[in-house]
């Protein structure tokens, strides 16, 4: 064996077992020893090699060379595909969805091969707009395209956080601008949701999904407003049904917004869901979604508008359900139901039942006010209506002014008011026997002129001898016994 000749600092040549190329010895710029093979078995040429070794080490020691931006170079001229299989390798083991690493390592990859993405070096900016071009021009929808760009934006921002390359390349592409909601959905009234869960109860299976595991899924989404994809992660254990309130959890993995959701339900969903999750296995999903869920619950409203138009033998009846657009996939507003609509209905049945908008958004789990009540609350003209219950009636005069001055309410506000003049209204109407009416107001008479007047003027439509029925008479102190509340 050839004795292996010592470098001052120099670096070493030497040959493993005596035959062979030579193989070189040195010290990097971080003082770790390094060996490798020349490939040669010319020694001069395997000189050359080591002392190029020992300069470069010498640069990067005294910082002529800048390590990183050299690893970084070397890691740019790698094929792009391993650069994919080592994110897809990253994001699953940050705990994403099988299903959520699919669509982004998918997406991404699909632009690496569309626009011809050899190592990544290649990522040019002018090939990213003209995938969008072409993606444009052959009718994908505009939230498509963006969501092709945010999954190769993603990859690019995780290679250069793992030093394996530059600046980034997409910084000046911009994604496509969405006008407007590109499908607006409609939610679905209450009586629409109890007839569609009946009709899938009593439905037939759909892919997997039996009649009564459907009609429980339509229960928990507008229960909870869970997305497709978080109803599909729930097992036996996400339910915590004996909590005060009962609860379902979502893991961060499968929520939206990356964190563990704990969503309270109501207590009678609660005790439905209690009989059915007995029959379910632990820790195995209680749901086997299909791929497309739009197609099972529209499936499921044509099966019960079907029956709620052939309820009726009247043909005129039945001619305006036919033209109405009660469990109607699409409405005349080209408005449609799909699954994502059940989450709708939940935020909208949140708000009509008086719930305040961050009790709403914490609900619907929003991080802004302004998608809980503009995109995913939709009113119908009833609510606004409604909701003029509030302002003052157009008939109020002075005579009504007094009169809630005489009850000694003067700060009640006018939608208060407006709904005790409606009790008051009973009462002016109706005949009543009272002895003191045949009296006179005196001077010495101890109630206030107020009161007085307010007595007489409910009085003036009542004879002498006629009683009020129980419905004309109020349980209210204020009024039978005005002067106690003086």
């Amino acid at each position: 064996m050839a004795k292996r000749r010592r470098g001052n600092g120099q670096g070493a040549l030497y040959k493993r077992k005596g035959r062979g190329v030579w193989t070189m010895s040195w010290f990097d710029h971080e003082g770790k020893r390094r060996k490798k093979s020349t490939g040669t078995t010319d020694k001069a040429a395997s000189q050359r090699i080591l002392d190029k070794k020992v300069r470069d080490a010498a640069l990067r020691r005294e910082q002529v060379i800048d390590p990183l931006v050299e690893s970084v170079s070397k890691q740019a001229r790698r094929a792009i595909g391993e650069h994919l299989d080592d994110w897809k390798a990253t994001l699953q083991s940050k705990g994403n969805s099988s299903k959520r690493v699919k669509v982004a390592f998918d997406r991404a990859s699909r632009i690496a091969t569309d626009c011809r993405f050899g190592v990544l070096a290649d990522v040019r900016p002018d090939r990213i707009q003209q995938f969008i071009a072409e993606r444009k021009a052959a009718g994908m929808a505009p939230r498509t395209i963006n969501g092709y760009l945010q999954a190769f934006r993603q990859f690019i921002r995780w290679a250069i956080s793992e030093y394996r390359f530059g600046a980034d390349p997409l910084s000046g592409v911009c994604t496509v601008k969405v006008v407007g909601e590109t499908r607006s959905r409609r939610p679905l009234s209450p009586e629409e949701y109890y007839r569609l869960i009946d009709v899938a109860a009593r439905g037939p299976v759909f892919v997997h999904l039996t009649g009564s595991d459907r009609a429980m899924l339509y229960r928990l989404a507008v229960g909870t407003g869970f997305r497709v994809s978080e109803l599909a992660s729930l097992t036996s254990s996400s339910f915590d049904l004996d909590g005060n309130p009962p609860t379902v959890t979502v893991k961060a993995a499968y929520s939206k917004r990356r964190r563990e959701d704990v969503q309270p339900i109501r207590s009678d969903l609660a005790e439905v869901l209690r009989s059915w999750l007995a029959q379910r296995a632990p820790d195995v999903p209680v749901f086997k979604l299909p791929d497309r869920t739009a197609d099972m619950i529209r499936a499921d409203l044509r099966r019960a508008r079907a029956w709620w138009i052939r309820e009726t033998h009247d043909r005129d009846r039945r001619r305006e359900r036919r033209q109405s657009d009660f469990l109607a996939v699409v409405d005349h507003g080209g408005n449609v139901v799909d699954f994502h609509a059940m989450r709708k209905t939940y935020v909208t049945l949140l708000i009509k039942g008086g719930a305040t908008v961050k009790v709403a958004q914490e609900l619907a789990r929003h991080s802004d006010p302004k998608l809980t009540m503009n995109v995913y609350t939709k009113l119908g003209l009833n609510d606004l209506a409604g909701a003029l219950d509030g302002l003052p009636s157009v008939s109020g005069s002075t005579d009504d002014a007094q009169a809630i001055r005489a009850t000694g309410t003067d700060d009640v506000g006018w939608a208060q008011y407006g709904a005790q003049r409606q009790r008051e209204s009973a009462q002016r109407s109706a005949t009543q026997r009272d002895d003191d009416d045949k009296r006179t107001p005196s001077l010495d008479d101890h109630k206030p002129l107020r009161i007085m007047d307010r007595r007489d003027s409910m009085r003036r439509g009542a004879t002498q001898r006629d009683k009020a029925t129980s419905r004309t008479r109020t349980d209210d102190l204020c009024f039978t016994k005005a002067l106690l509340y003086h």
